[in-house]
């Protein structure tokens, strides 16, 4: 089968830093060459600003048109209504989290804009069933059933090192953001013992020192090579994931395949056994939410035998559900029902 995968002309693919989106095209792309078929990237990176988006999206029929492929995969919402525009059928995969935050007038515009993506594609998929669910309230009736087909991991580079664990470190993994509630968690962790390990960019120094000062054993790393993120996710005791607005976190797949117990909230339910490979807290209220992630914390650090059993169960569900193998081919048996009988 000829797939087309597109980026959203914002980063390059793979990409050279964060960027989730990318990553899951790129690795998506590798997993189904791996499996025989003939995927590949269109992307045009200008300025790596995000309203770039807008031209790459422009000139994309222009792009597709000396490209023989069965489907064309969308993965941003202006690309997915610039092929509608166009008359080319896509599936589309939606990775924004507007469907759940909507604070500014620029979030409005893109859920208005993912709403009308999902709707006017000839397949969408959620990445978990929770969002599967709020997708459908949020939309309405649709050219088929939105499909559930999670993030892939490579379960060789994300793997434990349980030689080298103490039952002292948490990671955190994401852009130290404020819509990550990073301060969350080192407030959680204070007084608990443990050391709070946060890798990922730091674009906002003001809230960078609010998440320091939040804890008292609290460790920035900024942006890591792969190697050392794979070594920080083999090493750690525990992922805490506070994120009140995740889809699927990349980052929670690579904790699980690691062999890393998983806490964080209702955002973490899609990928997360709650009490079997991590917990699932509850999120009413920012006091209520901390004391939980104390209590599960708290009781990773002083149970080595509670460690090991959740971070083995984790990397057999991770092994089970998110391998790349199974991933991929979901994506093509949901391909092959909406592919062209003639390529185009």
């Amino acid at each position: 089968m000829r797939i087309v995968l597109v980026g959203a002309g914002v980063e390059p693919i793979p990409p050279t830093g964060y960027g989730g989106t990318e990553r899951f095209i790129a690795e998506l792309r590798d997993a189904l060459v791996r499996a025989g078929h003939d995927a590949v990237v269109v992307n045009e990176v200008r300025h790596r600003r995000m309203r770039d988006e807008y031209p790459f999206a422009w000139h994309l029929p222009r792009l597709l048109r000396g490209v023989e492929y069965d489907v064309v995969h969308a993965n941003s919402p202006v690309v997915a209504n610039r092929l509608a525009w166009a008359g080319i059928p896509f599936v589309y995969t939606t990775h924004s989290r507007h469907w759940y935050y909507r604070e500014r007038w620029s979030h409005r515009w893109g859920y208005w804009l993912e709403r009308r993506a999902v709707r006017r594609a000839a397949a969408a998929v959620a990445l978990t069933a929770p969002l599967a669910e709020t997708v459908r309230q949020a939309v309405g009736a649709t050219r088929r059933p939105i499909s559930v087909i999670p993030f892939g991991v490579d379960a060789e580079r994300f793997r434990p090192d349980w030689s080298h664990r103490t039952g002292t470190v948490a990671l955190g993994v994401g852009v130290v953001a404020p819509f990550k509630r990073w301060e969350l968690a080192a407030s959680a962790l204070r007084g608990t013992g443990a050391h709070f390990v946060l890798a990922g960019p730091t674009p906002d120094a003001a809230y960078a020192a609010r998440v320091r000062a939040a804890g008292d054993s609290v460790e920035l790393l900024g942006e890591l090579s792969e190697a050392e993120l794979e070594r920080r996710y083999a090493t750690s005791d525990w992922l805490i994931h506070p994120s009140r607005v995740e889809l699927l976190s990349g980052v929670v797949v690579q904790a699980l395949s690691a062999g890393l117990p998983v806490i964080g909230g209702p955002a973490v339910a899609g990928a997360v056994e709650d009490g079997r490979t991590g917990w699932v807290v509850p999120d009413s209220d920012a006091p209520r939410f901390v004391a939980g992630l104390r209590e599960r914390s708290t009781a990773l650090a002083a149970d080595g035998e509670l460690r090991r059993r959740t971070g083995d169960a984790a990397r057999t569900a991770a092994s089970q559900r998110f391998s790349w193998p199974r991933v991929a081919q979901d994506y093509v048996a949901l391909y092959s029902s909406v592919a062209s009988p003639t390529p185009r």
